[in-house]
């Protein structure tokens, strides 16, 4: 009995008394630029998640109503990404630098309105990165920069759109709410 309540006791100490994290919601916009981008488009998007002193967790949705540019008048090429991500780092300071690495959806839509013609694909893709949260209370400033990457792709073909892969980067900014 004595072994048992010694080993109970040990088990206790060695668990933190009080686990923190904070709560954040991030919307934020930002750019897409290089990859199977062919200019620089436009993204807006927020994250939700919590991040405590050694690391956190996060959802990100981003969405780019421009991403392809389609020589075809008309057509537009959209993408949606929805991301599950750990992040490495934490709250220590007004300035905290994090890395970002998670998986998620990757989708594609292809719309040429005078010609009646709409593709669109979902793939399992990855994002990886790195940023900061600014400022301390109730508002941060946060921005990082991330690579995505699909790992299953080929292209919408009747767009003449024949990558068979699907990468860009992304650089974003947001003002966001901590809890």
């Amino acid at each position: 009995m004595s072994k048992l309540v010694l080993i109970c006791s040990l088990v206790l100490l060695s668990v933190p008394s009080i686990a923190s994290a904070d709560g954040f919601i991030n919307p934020y916009v930002g750019v897409n630029f290089g990859g199977d981008t062919t200019e620089r488009s436009t993204i807006y998007g927020a994250a939700l998640g919590f991040i405590g002193s050694n690391g956190g967790f996060e959802l990100d949705f981003g969405y780019t109503p421009q991403f392809y540019s389609v020589e075809e008048a008309g057509a537009d090429g959209k993408v949606v990404t929805a991301m599950a991500n750990f992040l490495l780092g934490g709250r220590r300071s007004a300035f905290a630098p994090y890395l970002a690495l998670g998986l998620g959806l990757i989708r594609t839509n292809v719309q040429d309105d005078l010609l009646d013609l709409e593709a669109a694909k979902n793939s399992l893709g990855w994002n990886g990165g790195i940023g900061a949260f600014m400022g301390s209370g109730g508002f941060t400033v946060r921005a990082d920069v991330r690579y995505f990457r699909a790992f299953d792709y080929d292209g919408f073909e009747d767009f003449d759109i024949t990558s068979d892969k699907l990468s860009f980067w992304r650089g974003t900014i947001g003002i966001g709410l901590t809890w």
